[in-house]
């Protein structure tokens, strides 16, 4: 089949981005054609992939979505016979679906009256709303439950994808091989230094200020952080909040890294505070790699933490405090030990790899709309 796929931006170390890039090879191998249509592309990717660029000049974020979408569809209509989109677009046969549900989404009073707000809704419900024919992939049962209760989709329409870490990203071993020693001692890392771990590209919504302000009550932790580079204006911001919290010397953007599993081997602990992650891939990549971890409820992942008892997870509504508590716990090198035991194991006993290939699966077997083809 030849098979289009749409997403915004697209650049290595976002986890949409790697998903979306590894289903398209999926599909390649099995002797599909695969497109991918983006509005702009950053950083070195994989080849294998044809991408067309779609850039527009529209002045707000929505209404670049909104023109995107539209673009989309216009290119697209004729020439494929599956669209599937990584993002919230139009005419989908699939949505691969990484976002919150809007709608379940109390606005402010203002907010309600704004384009943006009106501009996501129409994006959210022309795969949601009910008699719309896209199939949409979701990742958690919260997204399955909020988009469930608030648009009245189809159930059939509405599929649960197990979680979908890639297997080559599994390397336990690389705590116990020498790679961890020789890893911390790339990174500067002393014996008596407690590394802590941070995998994300919006600082904000993943909590890294929260992180960041946590270091003033641990004088031996020290924060890396990948996936944002230091000389970008989130890098600066960054900085400028350590300096605030005192903790400037103790916080390294490592910027994009490909070599997680390594550093995951490295750190002692994952710190994952974040206001809100669909899933949080990144909690799962590090139980199945020993790594505690430290996060918070609102992620849809958390709950393998907890199952796992491979860490701990603070509850909502959030509380500084919390997360303080929890780090002191998590001091405990026996304690650490105990939970990447743990972790590892729950990793060989439970389906954590399958997502990606169930994607795929589906993608070929969803009928094609008429849109698409017409």
């Amino acid at each position: 089949m030849n098979i289009a796929f749409a997403i915004v931006s697209i650049f290595p170390g976002g986890g949409l981005q790697r998903d979306c890039l590894a289903i398209a090879s999926r599909l390649a191998t099995r002797g599909h054609k695969v497109t991918l249509f983006a509005e702009n592309r950053r950083g070195e990717l994989p080849g294998g992939v044809p991408i067309e660029l779609l850039p527009n000049r529209a002045w707000t974020n929505h209404g670049r979505d909104m023109r995107f979408a539209d673009e989309v569809l216009r290119r697209c209509s004729g020439r494929f016979d599956r669209l599937v989109g990584f993002g919230k677009l139009k005419g989908l046969d699939a949505l691969y679906c990484a976002d919150p549900c809007i709608a379940a989404r109390a606005p402010a009073a203002l907010a309600r009256l704004t384009g943006r707000r009106r501009a996501m809704i129409n994006l959210e419900g022309a795969s949601f709303s009910p008699g719309a024919k896209t199939l949409c992939l979701l990742l958690s049962e919260r997204q399955l439950r909020e988009f469930s209760k608030a648009w009245s989709t189809e159930p059939a329409r509405l599929v649960l994808l197990p979680p979908t870490i890639d297997r080559s990203r599994r390397q336990p071993g690389l705590r116990t091989d020498g790679t961890r020693e020789s890893s911390r001692s790339t990174l500067g890392a002393h014996p008596d230094h407690w590394i802590w771990l941070a995998i994300a590209t919006q600082p904000r919504v993943k909590g890294l200020d929260r992180a960041i302000e946590a270091l003033k009550h641990f004088p031996a932790a020290r924060l890396l952080v990948a996936g944002i580079e230091a000389d970008t204006r989130q890098g600066r911001s960054l900085k400028r909040w350590a300096h605030h919290v005192g903790a400037a010397d103790r916080v390294e953007l490592l910027g994009l890294r490909h070599d997680i599993p390594q550093l995951m081997a490295a750190a002692d602990l994952l710190v994952h505070p974040a206001r809100y992650d669909t899933t949080g891939t990144v909690i799962l990549e590090a139980l199945v790699n020993g790594l505690a971890v430290v996060t918070t409820e609102v992620c849809g992942y958390a709950t393998h933490v907890t199952v796992a008892n491979a860490g701990l997870v603070i509850p909502e509504p959030f509380r500084q405090s919390a997360l303080v508590g929890a780090l002191a716990e998590a001091q405990s090198a026996e304690r650490r030990m105990t939970w990447s035991a743990n972790g590892v194991a729950y990793g060989e006993r439970t389906d954590l790899y399958s997502g990606l290939d169930r994607a795929a699966d589906i993608i070929a077997a969803t009928p094609a709309r008429s849109v698409v083809n017409s």
